[in-house]
């Protein structure tokens, strides 16, 4: 993991000859190929991650051009990283391909454009928030969905909050257990708050203030994606002057975590179910649930964090329930950020294999770390009329312990 980071934190990316030196730690074993989901799906070579890297170096030595073909092969890429946990010479492949990105394949799109304030600005995506929120009290969601299709994606959300910078645990001096920081996300602070609400509420429970800085900003993974390193180098920023080092800062959307723990190498980035499992639970009240749960696991709590256990001991703390794996889970789900707006055909292609999981087991509570996979996941499940409660871990336990959310 050192490794990766010194390459990550040199730069938000590297330039032609780093991309290089590294593209060629590649061996082109190829056990990579089956983790990879596009590979799976296409069955070409250059849609496989020995095969993209391949295209990376021969592009940046000026062997091959960089036309429109090699751009549909790197867009592909969900990025999910599932390769480098097979990878013997454990190449940074998140890096070449945000790097690759970066330098051959910006994007100048209005879509960026035009939401690229909100993902900034706090304030505008909160008043953003409340649009959306009156739309829906009102019975305009059809209205919006029609000029707006991407707006389909769209939960049910709960009124916008103003976040106050700290909340104090409740018990007595004696039982404080510390201080953390809560990333908010510009998502999950807008489509998500009752997982945000959920996470104060336990952590303060088990004696920890909860710190939420009022200048953190997007985490910058939709910039990176887009190609767009000046914005997400500016969003790094920020963040990084807003958090204190020697606080934890917990993250609730993996996809954020990942990002954050790339390229905040010095702050103590944790997933929030991980934080929890190093608790002490000790006379916490939790309710029986005779159900049984399956967990998504997102590819960037699997493969970058490498905490998607955690969810599972966690869930597991629940009397009764019954904590099971949705099968698949080595593949992506097709979320990845922005990836199911722009690669919505291949997003949707693998989307059907989670949702045939979820029919062959009957699924009845889905929980997953991501607002990505859950946005993605809760969409075509509205769609076919399946009833699915798709919610995330945090806010399962947090109901088995007698809080509203």
């Amino acid at each position: 993991m050192s490794q990766q980071r010194k390459v990550y934190n040199k730069d938000m990316a590297l330039n032609i000859k780093e991309l290089i030196v590294e593209a060629d730690r590649c061996v082109a074993c190829g056990l990579c190929l089956p983790h990879c989901p596009t590979y799976r799906k296409t069955g070409s070579e250059a849609d496989s991650p020995r095969g993209r890297i391949q295209l990376m170096r021969a592009v940046a030595q000026e062997i091959l051009p960089n036309n429109d073909r090699f751009k549909a092969h790197i867009d592909l890429c969900l990025n999910c990283r599932s390769c480098e946990t097979a990878c013997p010479n454990n190449v940074n492949y998140g890096a070449l391909v945000d790097s690759t990105r970066a330098l051959f394949i910006p994007k100048k799109s209005i879509w960026l454009t035009l939401t690229k304030p909100f993902i900034r600005h706090r304030y505008l995506s909160y008043r953003l928030s409340w649009l959306i929120w009156l739309a829906q009290q009102f019975k305009l969601s059809h209205a919006i969905q029609y000029l707006i299709p991407a707006a389909k994606s769209l939960p049910t959300i709960d009124k916008p909050i103003v976040w106050k910078s700290l909340y104090p645990s409740n018990g007595i001096t004696a039982d404080k257990k510390g201080a953390v920081s809560l990333f908010l996300g510009c998502t999950s602070s807008a489509l998500d708050s009752q997982t945000l609400t959920a996470s104060i509420a336990i952590l303060n429970k088990l004696g920890f203030d909860v710190h939420v800085p009022s200048q953190q900003t997007c985490c910058g993974s939709i910039a990176r994606q887009m190609g767009d390193t000046d914005e997400a180098s500016k969003l790094v920023a920020l963040n990084a002057s807003s958090f204190n080092q020697h606080m934890p800062i917990l993250t609730t959307a993996s996809g954020c975590g990942a990002g954050l723990n790339d390229y905040l190498p010095q702050h103590k980035v944790q997933d929030i179910s991980a934080f929890l499992m190093s608790c002490d639970w000790t006379n916490i009240q939790i309710k029986p649930l005779s159900e049984r749960i399956y967990v998504q696991d997102p590819c960037s709590l699997r493969n970058v964090q490498k905490s998607h256990q955690a969810v599972y001991s966690l869930l597991k703390k629940i009397p009764e329930a019954d904590i099971q794996s949705l099968p698949g889970n080595s593949q992506c789900c097709g979320g990845a950020g922005a990836y199911m707006l722009t690669q919505s055909e291949m997003a949707n292609n693998l989307r059907e294999d989670k949702l045939a999981a979820i029919k062959a087991n009957h699924v009845a509570i889905l929980a997953t770390s991501n607002i990505g996979c859950s946005l993605h996941i809760a969409k075509a499940l509205r769609e076919q009329n399946l009833t699915v409660s798709v919610m995330h871990p945090i806010q399962i336990i947090a109901k088995q312990m007698g809080f509203g959310v």
